[in-house]
Protein backbone atom coordinates (compact mmCIF):
# COMPACT_ATOMS: atom_id res chain seq x y z
CA UNK A 1 0.00 0.00 0.00
CA UNK A 2 1.34 3.42 -0.93
CA UNK A 3 2.11 5.75 1.91
CA UNK A 4 -0.26 8.67 2.31
CA UNK A 5 1.04 11.93 0.93
CA UNK A 6 0.72 14.98 3.12
CA UNK A 7 0.51 18.40 1.54
CA UNK A 8 1.21 21.31 3.81
CA UNK A 9 -0.18 24.68 2.79
CA UNK A 10 1.18 27.76 4.47
CA UNK A 11 -1.78 30.15 4.89
CA UNK A 12 0.64 33.04 4.48
CA UNK A 13 0.70 32.42 0.73
CA UNK A 14 -2.84 33.81 0.52
CA UNK A 15 -1.71 37.16 1.92
CA UNK A 16 -0.52 39.36 -0.91
CA UNK A 17 1.32 42.64 -1.30
CA UNK A 18 1.28 45.55 -0.80
CA UNK A 19 2.37 45.10 2.80
CA UNK A 20 2.16 47.81 5.44
CA UNK A 21 2.71 47.98 9.19
CA UNK A 22 0.22 45.93 11.19
CA UNK A 23 -1.99 48.23 13.31
CA UNK A 24 -2.09 45.63 16.10
CA UNK A 25 1.37 44.04 16.49
CA UNK A 26 3.17 46.98 14.82
CA UNK A 27 5.27 44.62 12.72
CA UNK A 28 6.47 46.41 9.59
CA UNK A 29 5.67 45.01 6.14
CA UNK A 30 3.41 42.29 7.53
CA UNK A 31 -0.14 43.58 6.97
CA UNK A 32 -1.04 42.41 3.46
CA UNK A 33 -4.15 41.97 1.35
CA UNK A 34 -6.00 38.73 2.04
CA UNK A 35 -9.00 39.16 -0.26
CA UNK A 36 -10.69 41.69 -2.51
CA UNK A 37 -14.47 41.74 -2.54
CA UNK A 38 -16.93 43.64 -4.71
CA UNK A 39 -16.79 46.84 -2.64
CA UNK A 40 -14.32 46.08 0.14
CA UNK A 41 -11.01 44.40 0.81
CA UNK A 42 -9.50 42.58 3.78
CA UNK A 43 -5.99 42.92 5.15
CA UNK A 44 -4.39 40.31 7.39
CA UNK A 45 -1.14 40.28 9.31
CA UNK A 46 1.12 37.35 8.48
CA UNK A 47 2.67 37.59 11.94
CA UNK A 48 -0.21 37.99 14.43
CA UNK A 49 -3.09 37.05 12.04
CA UNK A 50 -5.02 40.20 12.87
CA UNK A 51 -7.36 41.20 10.03
CA UNK A 52 -9.43 44.24 9.16
CA UNK A 53 -11.94 45.02 6.42
CA UNK A 54 -11.93 48.30 4.49
CA UNK A 55 -14.69 49.69 2.24
CA UNK A 56 -14.00 50.51 -1.39
CA UNK A 57 -15.76 53.24 -3.39
CA UNK A 58 -18.41 52.43 -5.97
CA UNK A 59 -17.19 52.12 -9.55
CA UNK A 60 -18.71 52.96 -12.92
CA UNK A 61 -16.49 51.27 -15.47
CA UNK A 62 -16.65 52.04 -19.17
CA UNK A 63 -17.71 49.12 -21.35
CA UNK A 64 -15.51 48.55 -24.40
CA UNK A 65 -16.27 45.80 -26.89
CA UNK A 66 -13.49 44.40 -29.06
CA UNK A 67 -14.23 42.64 -32.32
CA UNK A 68 -12.73 39.16 -32.63
CA UNK A 69 -9.99 40.25 -35.02
CA UNK A 70 -8.66 42.56 -32.30
CA UNK A 71 -8.64 39.71 -29.76
CA UNK A 72 -6.87 37.48 -32.26
CA UNK A 73 -4.18 39.98 -33.20
CA UNK A 74 -3.49 41.00 -29.59
CA UNK A 75 -3.09 37.32 -28.74
CA UNK A 76 -0.63 36.82 -31.59
CA UNK A 77 1.25 39.99 -30.62
CA UNK A 78 2.23 38.60 -27.20
CA UNK A 79 2.21 34.84 -27.86
CA UNK A 80 5.77 34.05 -28.87
CA UNK A 81 5.01 30.34 -29.29
CA UNK A 82 3.05 31.09 -32.46
CA UNK A 83 6.02 32.86 -34.01
CA UNK A 84 3.91 35.77 -35.22
CA UNK A 85 4.94 38.54 -32.82
CA UNK A 86 7.12 40.26 -35.44
CA UNK A 87 4.50 39.91 -38.17
CA UNK A 88 1.58 41.47 -36.31
CA UNK A 89 0.99 45.20 -36.60
CA UNK A 90 2.49 46.87 -33.51
CA UNK A 91 -0.84 48.63 -33.05
CA UNK A 92 -2.19 45.47 -31.43
CA UNK A 93 0.62 45.23 -28.90
CA UNK A 94 -0.04 48.82 -27.89
CA UNK A 95 -3.76 48.13 -27.73
CA UNK A 96 -3.24 45.22 -25.36
CA UNK A 97 -0.88 47.19 -23.15
CA UNK A 98 -3.24 50.13 -22.80
CA UNK A 99 -6.42 48.07 -22.45
CA UNK A 100 -4.89 45.73 -19.88
CA UNK A 101 -3.67 48.69 -17.85
CA UNK A 102 -7.10 50.34 -17.84
CA UNK A 103 -8.78 47.07 -16.86
CA UNK A 104 -6.39 46.69 -13.93
CA UNK A 105 -6.95 50.30 -12.93
CA UNK A 106 -10.65 49.39 -12.57
CA UNK A 107 -11.63 51.97 -15.20
CA UNK A 108 -12.91 49.76 -18.02
CA UNK A 109 -14.16 46.27 -18.68
CA UNK A 110 -14.13 44.44 -22.03
CA UNK A 111 -16.90 41.83 -21.79
CA UNK A 112 -16.67 38.68 -23.86
CA UNK A 113 -19.57 37.25 -25.83
CA UNK A 114 -20.86 34.24 -27.73
CA UNK A 115 -19.46 35.88 -30.86
CA UNK A 116 -15.93 35.67 -29.44
CA UNK A 117 -16.40 32.00 -28.67
CA UNK A 118 -17.87 31.17 -32.07
CA UNK A 119 -15.18 32.98 -34.01
CA UNK A 120 -12.44 31.44 -31.86
CA UNK A 121 -13.49 27.90 -32.78
CA UNK A 122 -11.64 27.45 -36.09
CA UNK A 123 -8.12 28.07 -34.72
CA UNK A 124 -6.18 28.73 -31.50
CA UNK A 125 -9.37 28.42 -29.45
CA UNK A 126 -7.71 28.17 -26.03
CA UNK A 127 -5.31 31.04 -26.72
CA UNK A 128 -8.14 33.29 -27.90
CA UNK A 129 -10.21 32.30 -24.88
CA UNK A 130 -7.32 33.13 -22.58
CA UNK A 131 -7.06 36.59 -24.11
CA UNK A 132 -10.72 37.61 -24.11
CA UNK A 133 -11.34 36.20 -20.63
CA UNK A 134 -8.33 38.09 -19.30
CA UNK A 135 -9.81 41.40 -20.42
CA UNK A 136 -13.43 40.54 -19.56
CA UNK A 137 -12.50 39.24 -16.10
CA UNK A 138 -15.73 37.37 -15.53
CA UNK A 139 -18.13 39.65 -17.42
CA UNK A 140 -19.95 38.21 -20.42
CA UNK A 141 -22.82 39.49 -22.50
CA UNK A 142 -25.87 37.27 -22.56
CA UNK A 143 -26.32 35.45 -25.86
CA UNK A 144 -27.99 37.22 -28.77
CA UNK A 145 -31.37 35.49 -28.47
CA UNK A 146 -31.60 36.26 -24.76
CA UNK A 147 -30.86 39.96 -25.29
CA UNK A 148 -33.42 40.09 -28.11
CA UNK A 149 -35.98 38.44 -25.84
CA UNK A 150 -35.29 40.97 -23.07
CA UNK A 151 -35.94 43.83 -25.50
CA UNK A 152 -39.11 42.25 -26.89
CA UNK A 153 -40.30 41.82 -23.31
CA UNK A 154 -39.63 45.48 -22.47
CA UNK A 155 -41.47 46.60 -25.58
CA UNK A 156 -44.51 44.55 -24.66
CA UNK A 157 -44.56 45.80 -21.07
CA UNK A 158 -44.70 49.37 -22.36
CA UNK A 159 -47.51 48.42 -24.75
CA UNK A 160 -49.55 46.82 -21.96
CA UNK A 161 -49.15 50.02 -19.91
CA UNK A 162 -50.01 52.21 -22.93
CA UNK A 163 -46.62 53.88 -22.70
CA UNK A 164 -44.06 54.72 -25.36
CA UNK A 165 -41.24 52.19 -25.49
CA UNK A 166 -38.09 53.51 -23.83
CA UNK A 167 -34.95 52.08 -25.41
CA UNK A 168 -33.10 52.86 -22.16
CA UNK A 169 -35.37 50.62 -20.11
CA UNK A 170 -32.63 48.00 -20.34
CA UNK A 171 -29.16 49.02 -19.23
CA UNK A 172 -25.82 47.34 -19.71
CA UNK A 173 -25.97 45.67 -16.30
CA UNK A 174 -29.26 44.02 -17.28
CA UNK A 175 -27.66 42.12 -20.13
CA UNK A 176 -24.29 41.32 -18.56
CA UNK A 177 -23.39 38.20 -16.64
CA UNK A 178 -20.91 39.06 -13.92
CA UNK A 179 -20.49 42.32 -12.04
CA UNK A 180 -19.24 45.16 -14.22
CA UNK A 181 -18.44 47.36 -11.24
CA UNK A 182 -16.80 44.96 -8.84
CA UNK A 183 -13.27 45.56 -7.63
CA UNK A 184 -11.53 42.67 -9.34
CA UNK A 185 -9.78 39.94 -7.43
CA UNK A 186 -6.23 38.97 -8.25
CA UNK A 187 -7.19 35.60 -9.62
CA UNK A 188 -9.45 34.56 -12.47
CA UNK A 189 -10.96 31.08 -12.56
CA UNK A 190 -11.61 29.73 -16.04
CA UNK A 191 -13.18 26.41 -17.02
CA UNK A 192 -11.80 24.67 -20.07
CA UNK A 193 -14.61 23.13 -22.09
CA UNK A 194 -13.86 20.46 -24.65
CA UNK A 195 -14.58 21.53 -28.21
CA UNK A 196 -15.83 18.73 -30.42
CA UNK A 197 -14.55 18.72 -34.02
CA UNK A 198 -18.16 18.49 -35.22
CA UNK A 199 -19.00 21.81 -33.55
CA UNK A 200 -16.18 23.50 -35.45
CA UNK A 201 -17.19 21.82 -38.70
CA UNK A 202 -20.85 22.77 -38.26
CA UNK A 203 -19.97 26.40 -37.54
CA UNK A 204 -17.70 26.68 -40.56
CA UNK A 205 -20.19 24.97 -42.88
CA UNK A 206 -23.07 27.14 -41.68
CA UNK A 207 -20.99 30.28 -42.05
CA UNK A 208 -19.94 29.30 -45.57
CA UNK A 209 -23.51 28.47 -46.60
CA UNK A 210 -24.84 31.78 -45.29
CA UNK A 211 -22.07 33.62 -47.13
CA UNK A 212 -22.94 31.86 -50.39
CA UNK A 213 -26.58 32.86 -49.91
CA UNK A 214 -25.60 36.48 -49.27
CA UNK A 215 -23.41 36.53 -52.40
CA UNK A 216 -26.33 35.23 -54.45
CA UNK A 217 -28.71 37.79 -52.95
CA UNK A 218 -26.20 40.55 -53.56
CA UNK A 219 -26.39 39.96 -57.31
CA UNK A 220 -30.16 40.40 -57.07
CA UNK A 221 -29.82 43.55 -54.97
CA UNK A 222 -27.55 45.13 -57.59
CA UNK A 223 -30.45 45.07 -60.04
CA UNK A 224 -32.98 46.65 -57.67
CA UNK A 225 -33.67 50.26 -58.57
CA UNK A 226 -35.97 53.01 -57.44
CA UNK A 227 -36.11 52.19 -53.74
CA UNK A 228 -34.81 54.39 -50.94
CA UNK A 229 -32.95 53.38 -47.80
CA UNK A 230 -36.16 53.94 -45.83
CA UNK A 231 -38.03 51.54 -48.12
CA UNK A 232 -35.52 48.78 -47.47
CA UNK A 233 -35.37 49.56 -43.76
CA UNK A 234 -39.15 49.29 -43.34
CA UNK A 235 -39.27 46.03 -45.29
CA UNK A 236 -36.53 44.40 -43.20
CA UNK A 237 -37.59 45.78 -39.81
CA UNK A 238 -41.19 44.63 -40.26
CA UNK A 239 -40.14 41.02 -40.76
CA UNK A 240 -39.07 40.20 -37.19
CA UNK A 241 -42.36 40.41 -35.27
CA UNK A 242 -44.36 38.73 -38.00
CA UNK A 243 -41.81 35.92 -38.25
CA UNK A 244 -41.98 35.22 -34.52
CA UNK A 245 -45.79 35.08 -34.64
CA UNK A 246 -45.86 32.92 -37.77
CA UNK A 247 -43.23 30.47 -36.52
CA UNK A 248 -45.06 30.14 -33.21
CA UNK A 249 -48.32 29.24 -34.94
CA UNK A 250 -46.46 26.70 -37.10
CA UNK A 251 -44.89 25.18 -33.97
CA UNK A 252 -48.30 24.85 -32.31
CA UNK A 253 -49.67 23.14 -35.42
CA UNK A 254 -46.76 20.69 -35.48
CA UNK A 255 -47.30 19.94 -31.80
CA UNK A 256 -50.99 19.13 -32.27
CA UNK A 257 -50.30 17.05 -35.36
CA UNK A 258 -47.70 15.08 -33.42
CA UNK A 259 -50.06 14.68 -30.44
CA UNK A 260 -52.79 13.29 -32.71
CA UNK A 261 -50.38 10.98 -34.50
CA UNK A 262 -50.88 12.75 -37.82
CA UNK A 263 -47.21 13.66 -38.16
CA UNK A 264 -45.11 11.92 -35.49
CA UNK A 265 -41.92 13.65 -34.36
CA UNK A 266 -38.84 12.22 -32.69
CA UNK A 267 -37.84 13.62 -29.26
CA UNK A 268 -35.08 15.60 -30.99
CA UNK A 269 -37.60 17.10 -33.42
CA UNK A 270 -39.95 18.02 -30.57
CA UNK A 271 -37.38 20.18 -28.75
CA UNK A 272 -37.46 23.16 -31.18
CA UNK A 273 -41.25 22.81 -31.46
CA UNK A 274 -41.83 23.09 -27.71
CA UNK A 275 -38.78 25.07 -26.61
CA UNK A 276 -37.87 27.19 -29.63
CA UNK A 277 -37.18 30.92 -29.39
CA UNK A 278 -40.70 31.72 -30.58
CA UNK A 279 -42.38 29.60 -27.89
CA UNK A 280 -40.18 31.11 -25.18
CA UNK A 281 -40.98 34.66 -26.33
CA UNK A 282 -44.74 34.08 -26.53
CA UNK A 283 -44.84 32.42 -23.10
CA UNK A 284 -42.75 35.21 -21.61
CA UNK A 285 -44.99 37.95 -23.00
CA UNK A 286 -48.18 36.30 -21.77
CA UNK A 287 -46.90 36.58 -18.20
CA UNK A 288 -47.49 40.33 -18.35
CA UNK A 289 -51.20 39.94 -19.02
CA UNK A 290 -53.84 39.45 -16.31
CA UNK A 291 -56.60 36.85 -16.38
CA UNK A 292 -54.61 33.74 -17.15
CA UNK A 293 -57.86 31.90 -17.88
CA UNK A 294 -58.31 34.09 -20.97
CA UNK A 295 -55.57 32.31 -22.87
CA UNK A 296 -56.92 32.83 -26.37
CA UNK A 297 -57.63 36.52 -25.78
CA UNK A 298 -54.18 37.08 -24.29
CA UNK A 299 -52.52 35.26 -27.17
CA UNK A 300 -54.28 37.57 -29.62
CA UNK A 301 -52.89 40.58 -27.74
CA UNK A 302 -49.38 39.15 -27.92
CA UNK A 303 -49.68 38.43 -31.65
CA UNK A 304 -51.07 41.94 -32.23
CA UNK A 305 -48.04 43.41 -30.44
CA UNK A 306 -45.61 41.37 -32.51
CA UNK A 307 -47.30 42.54 -35.71
CA UNK A 308 -47.34 46.19 -34.60
CA UNK A 309 -44.70 48.85 -35.23
CA UNK A 310 -43.19 48.54 -31.74
CA UNK A 311 -40.81 45.63 -32.53
CA UNK A 312 -39.49 47.65 -35.48
CA UNK A 313 -38.05 50.17 -33.01
CA UNK A 314 -36.42 47.69 -30.64
CA UNK A 315 -32.66 48.39 -30.63
CA UNK A 316 -31.49 45.05 -31.99
CA UNK A 317 -34.04 45.11 -34.82
CA UNK A 318 -33.57 48.78 -35.63
CA UNK A 319 -29.78 48.52 -35.94
CA UNK A 320 -29.87 45.15 -37.71
CA UNK A 321 -32.38 46.43 -40.25
CA UNK A 322 -30.45 49.66 -40.80
CA UNK A 323 -27.20 47.81 -41.53
CA UNK A 324 -28.76 45.42 -44.02
CA UNK A 325 -30.83 48.19 -45.59
CA UNK A 326 -27.61 50.12 -46.18
CA UNK A 327 -25.97 47.13 -47.87
CA UNK A 328 -28.98 46.51 -50.14
CA UNK A 329 -29.28 50.22 -50.96
CA UNK A 330 -25.55 50.52 -51.72
CA UNK A 331 -25.71 47.46 -53.96
CA UNK A 332 -28.55 48.94 -55.99
CA UNK A 333 -26.98 52.38 -56.35
CA UNK A 334 -23.46 51.15 -57.11
CA UNK A 335 -22.05 52.33 -53.81
CA UNK A 336 -21.00 48.78 -53.01
CA UNK A 337 -19.73 46.61 -55.86
CA UNK A 338 -18.66 43.51 -53.93
CA UNK A 339 -20.71 41.27 -51.65
CA UNK A 340 -20.02 41.57 -47.90
CA UNK A 341 -17.16 39.41 -46.64
CA UNK A 342 -17.78 36.09 -44.92
CA UNK A 343 -17.66 37.63 -41.45
CA UNK A 344 -20.17 40.43 -42.09
CA UNK A 345 -23.30 38.44 -41.19
CA UNK A 346 -21.86 37.58 -37.77
CA UNK A 347 -20.61 41.15 -37.32
CA UNK A 348 -24.05 42.60 -38.07
CA UNK A 349 -25.60 40.31 -35.47
CA UNK A 350 -22.92 41.29 -32.96
CA UNK A 351 -23.18 45.04 -33.52
CA UNK A 352 -26.98 45.14 -33.59
CA UNK A 353 -27.14 43.15 -30.35
CA UNK A 354 -24.37 44.76 -28.31
CA UNK A 355 -23.83 48.33 -29.57
CA UNK A 356 -26.60 49.91 -27.43
CA UNK A 357 -24.87 48.71 -24.25
CA UNK A 358 -21.28 49.72 -24.99
CA UNK A 359 -19.48 52.98 -24.37
CA UNK A 360 -17.20 52.12 -27.28
CA UNK A 361 -16.67 49.40 -29.88
CA UNK A 362 -13.64 48.59 -31.99
CA UNK A 363 -14.77 47.01 -35.28
CA UNK A 364 -13.23 46.31 -38.68
CA UNK A 365 -12.99 48.94 -41.41
CA UNK A 366 -15.96 47.64 -43.41
CA UNK A 367 -18.29 47.73 -40.41
CA UNK A 368 -16.94 51.14 -39.40
CA UNK A 369 -17.74 52.46 -42.87
CA UNK A 370 -21.22 50.93 -42.76
CA UNK A 371 -21.96 52.47 -39.37
CA UNK A 372 -20.89 55.85 -40.72
CA UNK A 373 -23.21 55.62 -43.73
CA UNK A 374 -25.53 58.62 -43.44
CA UNK A 375 -28.87 56.96 -42.67
CA UNK A 376 -27.28 54.29 -40.45
CA UNK A 377 -25.22 56.85 -38.55
CA UNK A 378 -28.36 58.84 -37.80
CA UNK A 379 -29.90 55.76 -36.17
CA UNK A 380 -26.89 54.57 -34.15
CA UNK A 381 -25.87 58.04 -32.94
CA UNK A 382 -28.70 58.09 -30.41
CA UNK A 383 -27.04 55.25 -28.52
CA UNK A 384 -23.98 57.39 -27.73
CA UNK A 385 -21.55 54.58 -28.53
CA UNK A 386 -18.11 55.59 -29.80
CA UNK A 387 -17.13 53.56 -32.87
CA UNK A 388 -13.48 52.92 -33.75
CA UNK A 389 -11.52 50.89 -36.27
CA UNK A 390 -7.98 50.80 -37.60
CA UNK A 391 -8.97 53.79 -39.71
CA UNK A 392 -9.37 55.79 -36.49
CA UNK A 393 -6.76 54.11 -34.30
CA UNK A 394 -5.26 57.43 -33.20
CA UNK A 395 -8.67 58.56 -31.99
CA UNK A 396 -9.02 55.26 -30.13
CA UNK A 397 -5.75 55.71 -28.28
CA UNK A 398 -6.74 59.27 -27.43
CA UNK A 399 -10.03 57.91 -26.09
CA UNK A 400 -8.17 55.44 -23.87
CA UNK A 401 -5.79 58.13 -22.66
CA UNK A 402 -8.71 60.38 -21.76
CA UNK A 403 -10.28 57.63 -19.65
CA UNK A 404 -7.12 57.39 -17.59
CA UNK A 405 -6.63 61.15 -17.48
CA UNK A 406 -10.03 61.87 -15.93
CA UNK A 407 -9.64 59.25 -13.20
CA UNK A 408 -9.37 61.01 -9.86
CA UNK A 409 -6.18 61.01 -7.82
CA UNK A 410 -8.15 59.42 -5.02
CA UNK A 411 -9.16 56.53 -7.26
CA UNK A 412 -5.61 55.94 -8.47
CA UNK A 413 -4.34 56.04 -4.89
CA UNK A 414 -6.94 53.48 -3.83
CA UNK A 415 -5.91 51.13 -6.65
CA UNK A 416 -2.30 51.36 -5.50
CA UNK A 417 -3.27 50.71 -1.87
CA UNK A 418 -5.27 47.62 -2.80
CA UNK A 419 -3.13 46.10 -5.54
CA UNK A 420 0.31 47.68 -5.25
CA UNK A 421 2.27 50.00 -7.56
CA UNK A 422 3.20 47.26 -10.06
CA UNK A 423 -0.35 46.00 -10.58
CA UNK A 424 -1.20 48.03 -13.72
CA UNK A 425 1.79 46.60 -15.60
CA UNK A 426 0.53 44.81 -18.76
CA UNK A 427 0.57 41.02 -18.50
CA UNK A 428 2.84 40.37 -21.46
CA UNK A 429 3.86 37.01 -19.98
CA UNK A 430 0.34 35.58 -20.38
CA UNK A 431 1.41 32.78 -22.72
CA UNK A 432 4.79 31.95 -21.22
Amino acid sequence: MDKATTITIDPKIFINKPFITCPKCKKADSFGVLMINRASFVRRCRECWHDESYPLPELDKKVLYLDQFVISNMMKAINAELGKTDKVDKTYLRMFEELDTLVKLQLIVCPDSEFHRQESLPSFYMAHKRMYEHLSHGTSFYDRQTIERFQVDEGFKSTVKNKTYDRKSLGVDDILQGDRNEWQGRFLISIDSKIEPKEIEDFQNQRLQIHENVKSLFETWKNEKGKSFDDYFSEIASVYGGRIARNYVESVMKYFQASLGIQPLTPEQMIPVMMGQESIIISSLQRHLPNEDKGEENLKKVIAYLQSDVPMGLPFNEIYSALWAAIVYQAGTGGRTNAPNIGMVNDIQMVSTLLPYCDAMFVDRDMHSLLNFGAVKKIVEKYDTRIFSLASRDDFFTYLSDIKAIASKKHMKTVQQVYGPDWPTPFLEMFE
